[in-house]
């Protein structure tokens, strides 16, 4: 399942380093269009869903440091 994130308010460097942090939990791939990055969870060791929700905590996290 594919997520969006609006570029309106996320940022894709939080979001690039996000996917290199989560690399020894999710395989995440990540693309994007005019409006929208998305993220997909593709292999996890986890329930793919709760990973998608931790990963977007995670990436705001970073925005805020």
């Amino acid at each position: 399942m594919k997520n969006r994130l609006t570029k309106d308010f996320y940022e894709k460097k939080a979001l690039i380093e996000a996917v290199n942090a989560y690399q020894s939990l999710a395989s995440i791939s990540i693309s994007e269009d005019s409006d929208y990055y998305y993220y997909e969870v593709t292999s996890s060791i986890y329930e793919p869903q709760l990973v998608a929700n931790e990963f977007e905590n995670y990436v705001l996290g970073l925005m805020n440091k």
